[in-house]
């Protein structure tokens, strides 16, 4: 900065004869708060190669410089000055060789007073708060007022102090009023943040179990849909972490924070963190990711548009947080930090408070404290943000991406994993594909099914229910209206049309009314035809197509049901839903041994 040339008394000034430029005019200061004051003036000089703004306080009688700025400027404000204060100021001009003009016209003001306390403070829900609004004139306080506070908070209007326990969580700002000697006021806004501590780590919730479920033998049931089966109180979304050092599950709190959560799940999703590094490392404090990648010159992760501040939950041990732009609260793009210890005292306050949207599940701190006690090196030379980067092993000294702490992968993840257990296996089968399960009967017999669903803490809920597995044939005959226990048996035919039961449901043909089914082989050329209606689900009964020289055998089998209908025995398959027409013919019209052909059902 220049200073006057000599001594300034006002009206008296050293310049030397014919180099002065001429003095400024017009000279007016105008308060803009307690500590900013705003300087303009009119510029008669064409010659000067800057100006000087001298201040004095009285009773002082000379002024000092405080300033000195650039040819061509007319205003300028004046900083950091002290509230209820009276100060004069005048501008010089001067030339290339240190000549000054005389003084401009004296331009006085006096600052209001005003609020010294910060603007904003993180409070805690259910802990006892105490903050003091403080103003620039202590001595000349009559009285202190706020247009809002939280919950649970009061001020004493005589002190200034705010004190009480907060009763309900979220953010406050109210407009604060400190009354001074001659009714001037000081006014500023003041936000009190109530934060909570992250969500517990609650069991998983079974609801009612499923109904009791009857199936028949080898008729796979419907997938059954699990999803609202079993809920997780404290994590509705997730993601997986994996790194070099381990994996990091981390659980979502989007209903704290839904931007922030949104805009972590943006990055994650386009693949944004793979080959990232954890490049900051700052133990028992935090460290942090997100914004590198592991390659030759540690190039940036591209930005997405700034996600909006949602403070609200705790900075405490295990939660993980956006970082952002110091002074700018809705500054977060893609770097993150995991908390390593209780940092609420500095965090919540700092800069608005630091998003926490976000906790580390199950074992991950181990991960995570692995990470920070790892050595740091300092590699500014490649990437300035490159201060405290930690590395595996013995910190090479140029440095090589390949030793650094990587994400390998990222993936969305869900809250809960799914298991089921058949006690009978052999009865039935359990299968789960995503949330829908699927169980396939074998035998008749019962067996109780135990579906559990376990967290990202390895905690667990589990809901059962019982299956019971009847025989496919004896299912169907069930709904016949047998006279007799033995028109039942499989192999009774009690409307005599030549058929036994068993083959009468195979054929989905009524086994009291005589069938209508064609089972007489038809001829057509030299070919032996069989046209017959085939049940989709046979509950394990075998059905072959076999054919003999004569009505007595002896019979050979030519085409079984479980081979399919891609056979040369099968000339053609028509489905009608739950059964299909099938056509059976003797692929072999040249052979002249005449043929006779049947069908044959048994049972397991």
């Amino acid at each position: 900065m220049r200073f006057f040339a000599c001594l300034l008394i006002f009206g008296i000034c050293c310049v030397p004869a014919g180099a002065a430029p001429t003095a400024p005019s017009g000279l007016t200061a105008t308060a803009l708060s307690h500590h900013t004051v705003a300087l303009s003036w009119n510029d008669n000089s064409s010659n000067e190669a800057g100006f000087i703004i001298g201040q004095r306080i009285a009773p002082a009688t000379m002024f000092s410089g405080i300033a000195d700025v650039a040819a061509g400027t007319t205003s300028v404000n004046i900083i950091n000055r002290s509230g209820n204060t009276s100060y004069e100021f005048v501008v010089v001009a001067y030339d290339a060789n240190d000549a000054q003009s005389p003084f401009s016209n004296i331009a006085s003001v006096t600052t209001p007073p005003g609020v010294t306390s910060s603007n904003f403070r993180a409070a805690y829900l259910q802990e006892p708060f105490s903050f003091s609004l403080t103003s620039t004139n202590p001595a000349q306080v009559t009285g202190y007022a706020i247009s809002a506070l939280p919950q649970g908070l009061v001020l004493n209007a005589a002190t200034g102090a705010i004190t009480g326990t907060p009763t309900a969580a979220g953010k406050t700002t109210g407009q604060v009023t400190i009354t001074h000697t001659g009714n001037l006021t000081a006014t500023a806004p003041l936000t009190l943040h109530v934060f909570v501590d992250p969500p517990g780590r609650a069991v998983p919730v079974a609801g009612p179990d499923l109904p009791a479920l009857t199936l028949t033998t080898f008729s796979p049931s419907a997938p059954i849909s699990l999803a609202g089966v079993f809920t997780d109180p404290d994590v509705a979304s997730a993601a997986r972490l994996t790194t070099d050092l381990g994996t990091l599950d981390f659980a979502f709190f989007p209903g704290s924070a839904p931007q922030t959560v949104a805009n972590f799940l943006g990055y994650l999703n386009r693949g944004d963190f793979l080959n990232t590094i954890f490049h900051r490392n700052v133990p028992g404090f935090i460290i942090q990711a997100g914004a590198f990648r592991a390659d030759a010159t540690a190039s940036a992760v591209p930005t997405q548009p700034p996600v909006i501040n949602e403070p609200g939950i705790t900075n405490l041990r295990g939660t993980v947080a956006m970082a952002k732009v110091g002074g700018n609260p809705d500054s977060a793009t893609n770097q993150f930090f995991i908390n390593l210890a209780d940092n609420a005292l500095n965090l919540d306050n700092q800069n608005e408070g630091f998003t926490v949207f976000a906790r580390i599940a199950g074992n991950g701190m181990a991960v995570a404290d692995a990470i920070a006690a790892l050595p740091t090196r300092n590699y500014s030379a490649v990437n300035g943000a490159l201060t405290d980067t930690p590395v595996r092993g013995v910190p090479p000294p140029a440095y090589d991406p390949t030793t650094l702490v990587r994400i390998s992968q990222a993936t969305v993840l869900a809250p809960l994993t799914l298991t089921a257990l058949s006690s009978s296996p052999g009865v039935v089968s359990a299968s789960l594909n995503g949330t829908d399960l699927t169980l396939t009967p074998h035998i008749p017999g019962t067996s109780l099914i135990t579906l559990t669903a376990t967290d990202l803490d390895n905690q667990s809920a589990v809901s059962t229910f019982n299956v019971t597995v009847q025989d496919a044939y004896g299912a169907w005959a069930a709904t016949q209206s047998f006279a007799l226990p033995a028109d039942a048996l499989p192999e009774a035919d009690p409307d005599k049309d030549g058929l036994i039961n068993l083959l009468e449901f195979v054929l989905v043909s009524p086994p009291l009314a005589g069938s209508a089914v064609p089972l007489a082989p038809l001829v057509a050329g030299n070919h032996l035809t069989l046209t017959f209606s085939l049940r989709s689900q046979l509950g394990g009964t075998t059905v072959q197509l076999q054919s003999a020289p004569a009505t007595e055998g002896p019979w050979t089998t030519r085409w079984s049901a479980t081979e399919g209908f891609t056979h040369p025995w099968i000339a053609g398959q028509q489905p009608q839903g739950d059964f299909s027409i099938i056509t059976a013919r003797d692929p072999d019209p040249l052979d002249p041994a005449r043929r006779f052909l049947r069908l044959r059902a048994t049972r397991p």
